[in-house]
């Protein structure tokens, strides 16, 4: 997933995704011109504008650790978390897999909006302490955006609407009382596609009545809203269509294996110029898997230079991220391969090479399934 890493806390991966940039602005943008000026019109211009970079930096650490209590509570009941990602309109915790039961799921879900009304509560109690003690203006001003901004962010995400928690803690119960994961996903992820209409309309109204800032919010909220409402059930279809298949029965034995002793013109004209995989695994000694070489690494090569270098030298030495059993479930596939720097698994038996699965299989068999219903 592209981004930001900013690090690790409480063990999990943090990044950035680039869209946050641009949301990042637009709140600055909105607080510098418009919320703090109305607090206080006599602030300056550069005085706002600090408040707005302050306060903008703060809200997202709050979504931050709305986040990071979802990933707690869903280690907590053994789900594995890979990171956090902050992007635009919030945040997403990178699970593994889906929540192993209705509990789970609602626990997991219920405590976002509970951290969002503590961190609500928690501001407006150091504002209130700040008032009391003559602390500047600009620090409880901030202070209080913050606790107003926590407190909507809490109800917001109540809402019913999937993936939103509330969308969650719907699907929970559904969940729980027909015992089906597919029928509760499918209807809160209608709900969630419901509210992300209604907030699109909302906003075009707004638009027309002269509210221009607040009508495109209003859109591009609920525009994100019901695509992630639409993606997260399409997602489990994927799961679904992949749950009980093993590794062996994806993979294929057709890519030939690359000697890394191979000159890189000979890779190019007798394998890059022949076929359409996007990388080749790697051998020394027989079929010892050492990296993968594709056309991102050729490229890196100046064409004079290649006859003489060898692909051993140019290709990307994989670790265990691109290594996987043929027995392994192929959902397993889908998350590895959903990392852009991973272009194709070796399925690796007893140190040896029996084949490798790449996206293209993946897709080839979710959509045969898919086709006839399975």
């Amino acid at each position: 997933m592209g981004g930001i890493r900013l690090g690790k806390i409480l063990g999990f991966d943090i990044t950035i995704d680039w869209s946050w940039l641009l949301i990042f602005f637009l709140v600055v943008y909105t607080l510098a011109n418009g919320y703090f000026p109305s607090v206080n019109p006599d602030l300056g211009a550069a005085t706002s504008w600090g408040m707005g970079v302050l306060a903008a930096l703060l809200l997202f650490a709050s979504v931050l650790v709305h986040e990071l209590s979802h990933s707690v509570v869903s280690r907590r009941y053994g789900t594995e978390v890979k990171g956090i990602t902050l992007f635009l309109f919030g945040g997403v915790s990178q699970m593994s897999d889906e929540p192993k039961s209705a509990r789970e799921e609602f626990w997991m879900a219920i405590v976002g909006p509970a951290t969002s009304f503590a961190l609500a509560i928690f501001f407006y109690l150091l504002g209130g302490i700040g008032e009391a003690t003559n602390w500047p203006l600009w620090l409880t001003a901030v202070l209080g955006y913050l606790s107003f901004v926590n407190l909507l962010l809490g109800a917001f995400n109540l809402l019913p609407g999937f993936p939103l928690d509330g969308g969650r803690v719907l699907r929970s119960i559904i969940w729980g009382s027909t015992s089906n994961i597919v029928k509760a996903t499918q209807w809160a992820s209608y709900t969630g596609q419901g509210f992300g209409y209604l907030l699109m309309a909302l906003g075009f109204f707004s638009i027309l009545s002269g509210n221009l800032i607040g009508g495109l919010w209003f859109i591009f909220i609920g525009w994100f809203l019901a695509g992630a409402a639409r993606q997260s059930y399409e997602q489990l279809m994927v799961r679904n269509a992949l749950s009980g298949v093993r590794m062996e029965q994806v993979m294929t034995t057709d890519v030939p294996s690359i000697p890394a002793d191979l000159s890189v013109r000979q890779f190019v004209d007798e394998h890059l110029l022949r076929h359409e995989y996007s990388c080749y695994p790697v051998t020394v000694q027989g079929d010892e898997v050492v990296g993968v070489v594709g056309a991102e690494e050729v490229r890196t090569v100046p064409a004079l230079q290649w006859d003489f270098a060898r692909v051993g030298e140019i290709m990307h030495r994989i670790d265990n991220a691109y290594k996987v059993s043929a027995n392994d479930d192929a959902t397993e596939a889908l998350t590895r391969l959903a990392n852009e720097n991973v272009c194709r698994l070796m399925v690796i038996e007893d140190n040896h090479l029996r084949g490798t699965v790449g996206r293209e299989s993946v897709f080839r068999l979710i959509q045969t399934k898919m086709k006839f219903g399975l």
